[in-house]
């Protein structure tokens, strides 16, 4: 029996969270091995809203064809990362970071849905339900996968400040997308300012 299987290495651990900082320089590691294949590569997530604890990191891409999206899987091999997904739409991986191993996601959209992915994914979780419901209140719907859309028809989706223009609502820098209180903290700001 070879020594390798008398003594089994200990696994890496899987990380629940990074401080800002260190998620921060991982997504630009990972960024930097990936963006030649894409057309679009942003971080979104809790890195964009800024948070102090990150429990994953997130991007939204755009590539110009299937090949591409599959040669980002390739790069991140180089990484020496454990894949938990490759789908056509989704790619999960845990990547070395810190001694141990930390989720990364991609989620692709096109160009006409790339705003409409960089709004949700950036979240809040509870910011994204508030803007549904203001949404539905409006007579419209938020579909990542299309776009604002209002009878049937996608109103907007290719950029953040069009799915908030079309909501009539002012465009909140990402670190203010949390609820408090039942709404959003650029709003009460928003009030302050008025007041």
């Amino acid at each position: 029996m070879k020594q390798a299987k008398l003594f089994q290495q200990n696994e890496p651990e899987l990380l629940p969270e990074l401080d800002f900082d260190s998620a921060l320089a991982l997504a630009n590691r990972v960024k930097n091995l990936v963006q030649i294949h894409c057309e679009k590569l942003e971080v979104v997530g809790s890195i964009r809203r800024r948070r102090l604890k990150i429990h994953d990191v997130d991007f939204v891409v755009v590539t110009t064809n299937d090949a591409e999206w599959l040669k980002i899987g390739t790069e991140l091999k180089r990484m020496k990362v454990q894949t938990s997904c490759a789908g056509n739409v989704v790619i999960k991986v845990y990547a070395p970071c810190n001694s141990g191993l930390f989720q990364v996601d991609f989620y692709r959209a096109k160009p006409s849905t790339f705003g409409i992915n960089q709004l949700i994914r950036t979240g809040s979780a509870d910011h994204n339900m508030w803007l549904a419901g203001y949404a539905i209140s409006k007579g419209m719907r938020i579909k990542y996968s299309e776009g604002l859309v209002k009878d049937g028809v996608v109103v907007a989706g290719e950029t953040e400040e069009g799915v908030f223009t079309a909501l009539e609502l002012p465009c909140p820098v990402p670190s203010e997308r949390e609820v408090v209180d039942g709404k959003p903290v650029w709003q009460k700001e928003e009030q302050a300012e008025k007041t």
